[in-house]
């Protein structure tokens, strides 16, 4: 890891040790406040064993590690049913929405406890006194967001308000996440390898009468290997610290079938709702993506989580501080009006990577912008030179009329160019009407065929005897006939 992925590292630690250690030690199970801090969010999250903290990269990354938001790629919103233990539910929403410079999100949890069985301090006759039922819920806001800090680096950070209500007595706090992700530029094995730190449930603890409980603070380190030798198989592995039980390890797999189902197993160390294997599943359809775990719950049994969630939007690939400053150039070469520039620095970028939609589509804006650029120019010059522009109708007919291109500019279509009509010949004048502007052909001579040759007659009658009447007619002195169509042999 780079020596600035570990500087970010640090922080997060040295600010956990400084909140955390002192009541990290005085802490034991049940001493905290908040549980529903404690409840894992997410599906398939929890379907992968709840080894989430560097595969977190959609709208259940607020409350895993918030810098996955910058692994996001499209915008998405979900909603989470949790059936617990004994009419106890939880609730959970979230949406978020990825960007070229930062990604942002939202999410709100509900926990309800049912109806309790209340009882005052008061003993009449050694019994305690029936409240009847009470109830008893608690909920938290969040919103957050993350940004790539350095080249695959991503920092994030989430504020959450919480408040809780028991029988009438409630109490507030705030808390916060913190959260770092790296993913490596290597891939062995054509895998996508990450790592990931996050701090949670940073800041003052639940306040009940006069007493003061710390929150579920947690350390959280991951590891993930996605798409191994390029199959849709992913691995992810947890180690967590929590001030208020013993460390544990989780694990997590995943594999999709086709891009439409997919399959999860995994093993959650945890003691919050009782450590063993998870199993979930998954199925996408189109937009939608419908998830379901199932989990141990030691004693109690076992939880079920239902999780509908929607994609939609082009997908986007966050920049980090180098695209940034690339993209930056770029637009400030459009605005300059250097287009070629500004495209050569936009593909730049299409290089680094393809699948990114918005810069597709940034590219496609700058080309466009050229092109009218172009034309305008080429307009303005026309002018300038006080030539005529010729429209589609002179065109066509310059094309495919040969010997039109007078006649057009001269004798425009009264309603403009006819779909009925596309070489204008409507439009066409009488040749007596253009003067000299088409000079006409001379007319054809007629065909003139070469006589045959005369043949030498032998006369048998007295020339007394001929009449003028029945004497052949003279051969034309040019020695040739006019061609007759009805005998066109010259008899």
């Amino acid at each position: 890891m780079s020596r600035t992925a570990l500087l970010i590292f640090l922080p997060f630690a040295i600010c956990h040790l400084t909140f955390a250690m002192p009541s990290a030690f005085a802490s034991a199970p049940g001493t905290t406040t908040g549980e529903l801090l404690k409840i894992p969010v997410g599906a398939r999250a929890v379907g992968m064993g709840e080894a989430y903290t560097a595969a977190a990269d959609d709208a259940s990354a607020l409350e895993w590690n918030p810098a996955g938001l910058s692994y996001a790629q499209q915008n998405e919103a979900s909603f989470m049913h949790s059936s617990l233990i004994e009419g106890v539910h939880y609730e959970h929403m979230a949406y978020m929405a990825p960007g070229d410079h930062y990604s942002w999100g939202a999410s709100m949890g509900y926990l309800g406890f049912g109806d309790i069985a209340g009882y005052s301090d008061a003993v009449n006759g050694g019994t305690p006194v029936s409240l009847g039922n009470q109830t008893a819920y608690s909920y938290a806001m969040n919103g957050g967001f993350a940004g790539m800090l350095y080249d695959q680096l991503s920092v994030g950070m989430t504020g959450t308000i919480l408040r809780e209500d028991l029988a009438g007595e409630s109490a507030g706090t705030f808390a916060a996440n913190l959260g770092s992700m790296y993913g490596f530029k290597a891939h062995p094995m054509g895998a996508d390898y990450r790592v990931g730190l996050s701090v949670l449930n940073l800041g003052p603890g639940l306040k009940f009468e006069s007493e003061r409980d710390p929150l579920p603070r947690k350390i959280k380190l991951g590891a993930s290997v996605m798409h191994i030798k390029e199959l849709p198989l992913n691995l992810t592995a947890d180690f967590t610290m929590p001030n208020d039980n013993s460390d544990y390890i989780s694990f997590g797999s995943e594999y999709w079938f086709r891009d439409l189902l997919a399959l999860r197993l995994g093993y959650a160390g945890s003691n919050d709702e009782g450590k063993g294997l998870r199993f979930g599943v998954g199925l996408k359809l189109r937009e939608f993506l419908f998830d379901y775990a199932y989990g141990s719950f030691g004693d109690f049994g076992a939880t079920h989580r239902i999780e509908l969630s929607m994609k939609w939007g082009e997908k986007v690939h966050q920049l980090n501080r180098e695209q940034r400053a690339i993209l930056k150039e770029a637009r400030r070469a459009g605005q300059q009006g250097d287009f070629i520039q500004e495209i050569l620095a936009i593909n730049e970028l299409l290089e680094q990577d393809p699948a990114n939609d918005r810069i597709l589509k940034t590219m496609i804006g700058a080309h466009e912008r050229m092109l009218r650029n172009e034309l305008k120019e080429a307009v303005a010059e026309s002018v300038d030179q006080k030539k005529d522009v010729p429209s589609p109708e002179e065109f066509a007919l310059k094309d495919l009329v040969p010997g039109q291109e007078t006649v057009a500019p001269t004798h425009p279509a009264a309603g403009g160019f006819d779909p009925t009509d596309p070489l204008g010949l409507s439009n066409l004048p009488d040749a007596t009407s253009l003067g000299e502007t088409i000079a006409p052909a001379p007319s054809p001579s007629p065909a003139v065929v070469p006589a045959p040759s005369a043949l030498p007659m032998v006369d048998t009658q007295p020339s007394a005897a001929s009449s003028p009447a029945a004497s052949a007619p003279a051969a034309p002195a040019n020695d040739g006939v006019l061609l007759n169509p009805a005998d066109i042999y010259g008899n």
